[in-house]
């Protein structure tokens, strides 16, 4: 599960004939739910139109524009969200999440999908120590090969293939879940980037609003999954691609685990050029070789008809599973396993001759239950009160979120119940310190939670801050002027009544490189600097400083991710150091130091959740070794002074 989500429908709301009872995830154009459909008693999952960008929430639960400037695209956006789901509900296939049924509500749009259980390829990868196998890159390349081709064929793409849209079930099967095709269409109407595209994952195609997409999109995103799996890592975003390519072969680099028709398919894919890409999944299937799984793929059924869910027989053996094969979006049997809806008329008598002695039995059974007191007082005379010691437990039954009902019990000779004696409260300093040490590590997590949000955003800026910086510097740019200034400082760009004004990038005498948005003679809005010590910041600008949502990063050094004031981390981020060992901290920040609750990580296995002051570990927390044992205690100035076991 994620962090919580300001917009998101609070647990419990009940819409229709679903009960949402967990988020799932969220972004800039949707928040997923699990709920419980009380119809059909299993879980689904809902995804909710809600475009943060241009709409928020009410209190009472409806989506609206956030003003009437944002009325068309909000009506507009809402209109493809419904157009794709209707797309998606067409298809059955066993790589590809079922639609169930879409509808509209509370002034926005849902669709309801099948609710996957188990981990996406995202989550495989965090875990620790966790590598995949290369069987089970193999399996998982066969699956995502064999369900895109599947769309593809019906003239649809993913557009936003990445590790965490991609759900491994607990039979193995990799799913392809929350397309993009709606996200991609809103993208294109209202000219921003940030939470239509992940920038590891998106082809060079997918940052111009006006570039040619096709099945060689979806192939560079899958290859980009596929090589995180591989090396642990995405491969250079495509925008840092133009020019020098920074991006290493795989089939260079791990050809000694795995098979290299693999490899080389997968470099393939990556190919920044569109053109130089396999241009479809047959194509590039053919590059693998015998590298993939040899396996029967499930045929793709395109339905004419919205689906209808099948009747849902009630009683207790009504969710039992059924031992057939891959479920591909409800309960279904083989032709083997159909039981007849009513006996042919050949078996009839037989079949009433062989049920009358079980209904017999049956109706005895209830008759002996419901008249045993009067049966038994009469044949042994009054009855007999047992003790509280031999009278059975009852057998609780559950029911999801439903409140239980008991039927009515014999009545019984009331006993006065021994009560347990109560333990005292734990009020000794080692308990004070283990609950202070909890708390303080739960709300350091919440806050991480929030820093990774942060650091996302981050991310999707600074691409776009590139693909900025990249214009500013081509040399066709319309009414470039260049400008000189002592100390062989110089300027190549727009420029209005003297002062660098529009796109431009400045040299420094120092070998200083800005590119950009310029205003009024200094960096304003989005663009990248280079500095002498070849320190990097991509991002947000305001006055000449980098302000805002942005990436800094010295190579091989260190990365930050987040908010910047001033050049400097202010509010939510994450930093990293890349150098061994690589140590991770996210939080708030204050002066480019993590300040507050926060969370820190050094390699693979350690970690501690806690305070944090002026960038080292002050307060309460929770601190977890290389060997997984986990300890409270209380820090100051980076030094444990207490801690308990």
């Amino acid at each position: 599960m994620t962090a919580e989500h300001d917009q998101a429908l609070p647990v419990g709301t009940r819409l229709g004939d679903y009960r949402f009872d967990a988020l799932i995830g969220h972004g800039g154009f949707g928040i997923t739910y699990r709920a419980f459909d009380t119809q059909l008693a299993k879980f689904v999952a809902i995804k909710e139109y809600m475009p943060v960008e241009f709409a928020t929430r009410r209190a009472d639960g409806q989506v609206a524009p956030r003003g009437s400037r944002f009325a068309d695209d909000f009506t507009w956006g809402r209109e493809r969200f419904l157009d794709e789901a209707r797309a998606l509900a067409r298809f059955r296939h066993v790589h590809i999440v079922p639609v169930l049924r879409y509808f509209e509500a509370n002034g926005t749009a849902y669709t309801v999908m099948e609710f996957e259980d188990g981990p996406s390829v995202a989550q495989l990868l965090r875990q620790p120590g966790r590598r995949l196998q290369p069987d089970e890159i193999r399996r998982l390349a066969e699956g995502m090969l064999s369900g895109l081709g599947a769309v593809h064929a019906q003239g649809f793409l993913h557009r936003d293939i990445k590790p965490s849209n991609v759900i491994v079930r607990r039979d193995g099967v990799p799913v392809l879940i929350d397309f993009g095709a709606a996200r991609q269409a809103m993208g294109g109407r209202t000219r921003t980037l940030t939470s239509i595209l992940t920038p590891q994952y998106a082809p060079i195609e997918q940052y111009a609003m006006d570039g040619k997409q096709g099945p060689w999109t979806d192939i560079y995103a899958t290859a980009a999954v596929l090589h995180h799996t591989i090396s642990g890592s995405a491969p250079p975003e495509a925008v840092s691609r133009v020019g020098t390519d920074p991006y290493r072969p795989l089939a260079a680099t791990h050809a000694d685990r795995f098979d290299p028709s693999l490899l080389s398919a997968i470099d393939r894919g990556l190919a920044f050029a569109p053109e130089q890409r396999p241009q479809s999944i047959a194509e590039w299937r053919t590059l693998f070789g015998g590298s993939l799984p040899r396996v029967q793929d499930a045929p793709t059924q395109r339905m004419m008809t919205e689906p209808k869910p099948a009747p849902v027989a009630s009683g207790p053996l009504a969710s039992a599973p059924l031992a057939s094969g891959p479920r591909l979006g409800g309960a279904s049997r083989s032709p083997a396993e159909t039981i007849d809806a009513e006996p042919p008329p050949a078996r009839r008598k037989g079949f009433a001759r062989r049920r009358l002695p079980i209904v017999l039995l049956v109706l005895a059974a209830v008759a002996t239950w419901k008249y045993a007191p009067q049966i038994r007082e009469r044949i042994l005379g009054a009855p007999r009160v047992e003790t509280q010691a031999t009278l059975p437990s009852p057998v609780p039954i559950a029911v999801p979120n439903e409140p239980s009902q008991a039927a009515t019990p014999t009545p019984v000779q009331p006993m006065t119940p021994t009560k347990p004696p109560v333990a005292a409260a734990d009020t000794s300093p080692q308990k004070a310190l283990v609950d202070q040490a909890q708390r303080a590590a739960t709300e350091a997590r919440a806050m991480y939670e929030r820093a990774e949000e942060a650091a996302r955003a981050a991310r999707a800026m600074a691409g776009e801050a590139r693909i900025v910086a990249a214009r500013a510097a081509r040399p066709d740019l319309e009414n470039s002027e260049r400008l000189t200034y002592d100390g062989g400082a110089s300027y190549i760009g727009q420029v209005v009544d003297g002062k660098r004004q529009g796109l431009g990038v400045a040299e420094l005498g120092n070998g200083e490189r800005q590119a950009g948005d310029w205003s009024a003679d200094l960096m304003n809005g989005l663009g990248t600097v280079r500095l002498a010590d070849d320190t990097r910041y991509s991002g947000q600008w305001k006055d000449g400083k980098s302000t805002g949502l942005g990436l800094r990063e010295k190579p091989g050094v260190e990365r930050s991710e987040g908010n910047f004031v001033g050049g400097r981390l202010e509010g939510l981020a994450i930093r990293r150091t890349l150098v061994e060992p690589n140590v991770v901290q996210g939080g708030e920040f204050h002066g480019d130091l993590l300040d507050g609750p926060g969370v820190e990580r050094i390699g693979e296995r350690e970690r501690y959740e806690g305070g944090f002051s002026g960038g080292q570990r002050n307060g309460y927390g929770q601190y977890t070794d290389a060997e997984g044992k986990t300890r409270a205690g209380r820090w100051a100035a980076g030094k444990l002074v207490e801690s308990m076991p």
